[in-house]
């Protein structure tokens, strides 16, 4: 056990632990004894040969096994005896050496969670958020229900602004003569608003069978410049095919059993519901994140350094791969970039704050999980597995496989469900104030 504590620091400790020569011994006879029986020795048979020759060819093999067995034992019984908290994996000072018939004496540093002194989570204020479903709510999301239903039918008339289009089209270079690429039987849906308004303008009012000759629009900064015919865009031939029309359900009774309902009011009841509570739920986010700041901001400690510097790195690495991602594509915005390339340093000092907060929320949330002895069950974890998977359309195998491939574990996903429980409580033992409706 240990011998000693150092405090260098609120959140840094040096342990001196020693181990008892008994247990030394201990662990050495059932090391030896293991590997008695399966070393295999020229000229002795397997478990047969003598202790010494054993000793001589895997003593550094049989130190070795009571290191890794001894070790973290007793460096968990010494954390627990001390009541802390390690935070990071512990360095060991100098080397370990054992000798038999010894006791094992050695020294290591290791962060530790610091402790919080009057830490308070009851009482503390949020503003009350009322929620209500108007009726122009609900029929604006029973009309995305309906649209979703939508069917298109080919007609024999001028395009319009929702019509879907079956097209030919050939990219041509700015002159008209070479050809760039092209394809054959492509869906244009001019509904969607994801089609330059240079090209569904050129559509619009067309029939089956016209070809409209278009010059493309440029792109400067991120927006769509329009260019007259003789500039310098590619030209884009288009075939028109075929002509339809969004062609929606009637809001009815029927509409309502296609989502599993028997009638449009009981589906109307149900999109009332879905609302509220989705509204709730909002609101409950803010009221959490309003008492998640004063949670903060009423109490002050010092952070491991090296909770902080992980964090951070995850921050700036975050950070970096966002911008290489907004970079534009055309050559010359891409050499632009790579002349004001992001300043990884000049970054984590902007982030640092950011990095703090994330730090301080996480102990605050930890300690008091602790406190209040929450914890997460399995049956839990399967089952936000399982809304992962409704929600992305995937499967809780997936899910599951995702987390592993990112992080190593199923460690994140429980330590955010815990954090989540901790709120949960948070709130509840919250004083809610008056604040405007939602």
């Amino acid at each position: 056990m240990a011998t000693g504590v150092e405090h260098l620091s609120s959140t840094k400790k040096r342990l001196t632990i020693e181990i008892p020569a008994d247990v030394i011994e201990k662990e050495y006879s059932r090391s030896l004894n293991n590997i008695l029986q399966k070393a295999k020795i020229p000229g002795f048979r397997q478990g047969k040969a003598p202790v010494n020759l054993i000793e001589k060819k895997f003593g550094g093999d049989i130190r070795s096994d009571i290191l890794d067995k001894i070790i973290p034992d007793h460096y968990s019984k010494t954390m627990q005896s001390s009541n802390l908290s390690p935070v990071g994996m512990p360095e060991i000072d100098g080397t370990l050496e054992i000798k038999r018939n010894e006791p094992l004496v050695f020294s290591l540093t290791v962060e530790v969670r610091p402790e919080i002194s009057d830490l308070t989570y009851a009482g503390l204020k949020a503003e009350d958020v009322p929620v209500s479903v108007t009726e122009a709510e609900v029929e604006e999301t029973i009309k995305g229900l309906q649209d979703s239903r939508a069917m298109y039918e080919v007609v024999d008339r001028e395009v319009r602004e929702d019509d879907l289009l079956v097209l030919d089209y050939l990219k041509l270079d700015p002159a008209g003569e070479k050809e760039i690429t092209s394809a054959k039987d492509q869906v244009m849906n001019l509904g969607n608003n994801l089609v330059p308004k240079g090209i569904s303008g050129a559509l619009i009012g067309r029939k089956k069978g016209d070809v409209v000759d278009i010059t493309l629009p440029e792109i400067e900064e991120g927006q769509i410049k329009e260019t007259a015919g003789d500039e310098k865009g590619n030209r884009l031939k288009i075939t028109i095919k075929e002509v339809k029309e969004k062609k929606v359900p009637p809001i009815d009774d029927e509409l309502a059993k296609d989502f599993g309902h028997d009638s449009l009011a009981v589906l109307r009841d149900k999109v009332t519901e879905g609302l509220l509570r989705n509204k709730k739920d909002d609101a409950e986010s803010k009221q959490k994140a309003q008492l998640l700041e004063e949670l903060i901001e009423r109490h002050t400690f010092d952070l491991p350094e090296s909770l902080l510097a992980r964090e951070l790195e995850t921050l700036v690495l975050s950070e970096l791969h966002a911008k290489q991602k907004a970079v534009p594509l055309t050559p010359e915005a891409a050499a632009d970039a790579q002349d004001d390339a992001p300043d990884p340093e000049k970054i984590a000092a902007e982030l640092r704050p950011k990095a703090m907060r994330n730090v301080k929320s996480s102990l605050l949330l930890e300690v008091i999980a602790d406190k209040e002895k929450i914890e997460v069950t399995e049956e839990e974890i399967k089952k936000r597995i399982a809304l992962l998977a409704r929600h992305f359309k995937s499967t809780p195998d997936a899910v599951v496989n995702l987390f592993m491939t990112r992080d190593g574990s199923l460690e994140g996903l429980s330590r955010s469900l815990r954090e989540e429980k901790v709120l949960d409580l948070v709130l509840a033992k919250a004083e809610i104030g008056k604040g405007a409706s939602a």
